[in-house]
C-alpha cells in the first residue's frame, strides 16, 4: 500500500512538471472568448454602417417631402420606402424589415407621443404607420424603424432593446415643408 502511494505521488509530480500541450489548452480557452469578441466587433461595425445608411436614406427621402417632390412626382409609400433602402449599404431584407412612418402636424407643438412599433401576437414587429405627404408649410415627422437580428452569441442579449436577440434602429427627422405650392 505504501509502495502504491509512493508511485502515485511520483506520477503526480511528473505530471505537474510536464508542460506538453499547455499552449493548446490555453489557446482553446482563450480563442473562444477572442472569436466571440472579434465577431461582436464586426457586427457592431455592420450595425453602425446600417444606421448611417438609414439616416442618410431618411434625410434624402425627407428632402422630397420638404420640397414637395412627393406631390409633383406622385411618389407612393412603397417608392418612398425604396428611396430610403437605396441608401442602405447592407440591403439584407431592407424593404421587408423597414417600417416608415410619415405624419403631418399643423405646428411643432402638436407633436406628442407618436406611436412606436410593437410585437404582435405572432412575435413580429408591427406598427400602425401612416404616410401623410403633408401640405406646404406644414410640419412633418418622418421616422424609420429597422430591426437588426444579432448573429453573434451573447452580444444580442447584452444590447437588445426589443427583448430577445434584436436591436431596433430608429431614425427620425422633423421639419416644416417649403411653400412649394405657390
Amino acid at each position: 500500500m505504501v509502495r502504491l502511494a509512493k508511485k502515485l505521488v511520483l506520477r503526480g509530480r511528473r505530471l505537474r512538471r510536464s508542460e506538453k500541450g499547455a499552449a493548446g489548452v490555453e489557446f482553446a480557452l482563450v480563442s473562444v472568448v477572442f472569436f466571440i469578441t472579434f465577431l461582436g466587433i464586426i457586427e457592431l461595425g455592420m450595425l453602425m454602417v446600417l444606421n448611417n445608411g438609414l439616416e442618410d436614406g431618411v434625410d434624402r427621402a425627407a428632402r422630397l417631402l420638404r420640397t414637395g417632390q412627393t406631390h409633383k412626382q406622385n411618389i407612393s409609400e412603397a417608392e418612398f420606402r425604396q428611396r430610403i433602402c437605396d441608401q442602405v449599404v447592407l440591403k439584407t431584407s431592407c424593404n421587408s424589415k423597414l417600417i416608415v412612418d410619415v405624419r403631418s402636424y399643423p405646428d411643432f407643438a402638436s407633436i406628442n407621443n407618436p406611436p412606436t412599433p410593437h410585437r404582435d401576437s405572432s412575435g413580429n414587429l408591427t406598427m400602425d404607420n401612416q404616410y401623410q405627404k403633408g401640405a406646404p408649410r406644414q410640419v412633418l415627422l418622418v421616422r424609420a424603424f429597422y430591426e437588426w437580428s444579432f448573429f453573434t452569441p451573447l452580444i444580442g442579449q447584452l444590447l437588445s432593446n426589443t427583448g430577445g436577440n434584436s436591436f431596433l434602429l430608429t431614425v427620425a427627422t422633423t421639419f416644416r415643408t417649403e411653400p412649394y405650392g405657390k
